[in-house]
């Protein structure tokens, strides 16, 4: 990968950030997750951010205990039904993991969320540039392919906006403008240097 740019979105234009992009391509990093622990580091609140989170009283994504355990079998089991319920458990929970609060309530399922990484074939595409600028009137919208969005800041103009397709984790050291306009398919999350949008 290329040294990392900035990126400027002037009035009125209208770019779409994602890794099959021939502009964008050389700005990504990919990383092939071997265990759930590197999906957390990668996707989830860092440190920090979860400490600013609650001492902000701004969370919402405490991490509750599943209410149903999955065997790591049960993933690979011949019964499509049972395979099926399986592998839907153990993506819900499997999220709750990576960007909740609590990772320690979640220790029974990590074999199952390790088998669940192995046979998707996981890969996390990481965006990595310097600061980020959304010009009036500008949409930048985040692929649905793009997992992290990492920046040392966003600059979003009073009439710009940032669109996020689908689950992206935005690890930033400042977000600036005037009311900030992040749209989303889900809530929004935002704690110091993580801005964070679930699909739901």
């Amino acid at each position: 990968m290329s040294e990392a740019q900035s990126l400027t979105l002037e009035s009125g234009e209208c770019v779409t950030l994602s890794p099959d992009s021939s502009r964008f391509k050389q700005a990504y990093q990919q990383i092939y997750p071997r265990n759930a622990d590197e999906v957390r580091a990668a996707l989830g609140l860092s440190d920090d951010a979860l400490e600013s989170v609650r001492k902000a009283g701004i969370c919402n994504c405490a991490s509750k205990p599943p209410a149903a355990t999955v065997a790591a079998e049960d993933l690979d089991s011949s019964d499509s039904t049972a395979r099926a319920a399986a592998l839907s458990l153990t993506h819900q929970a499997f999220s709750s993991y990576v960007y909740g609060t609590n990772p320690a309530v979640f220790a029974p399922l990590v074999p199952a969320f390790n088998r669940y990484l192995a046979l998707n074939k996981a890969v996390i595409n990481i965006a990595v540039l310097l600061d980020i600028e959304v010009g009036d009137g500008a949409t930048l919208t985040i692929s649905a392919s793009t997992h992290v969005v990492r920046a040392r800041k966003i600059i979003i103009h009073r009439t710009g906006r940032i669109v996020v397709r689908r689950s992206t984790t935005f690890k930033i050291a400042s977000l600036e403008g005037l009311r900030p306009r992040i749209i989303g398919t889900g809530p929004i999350t935002a704690a110091a240097a993580t801005l964070r949008t679930m699909e739901h």
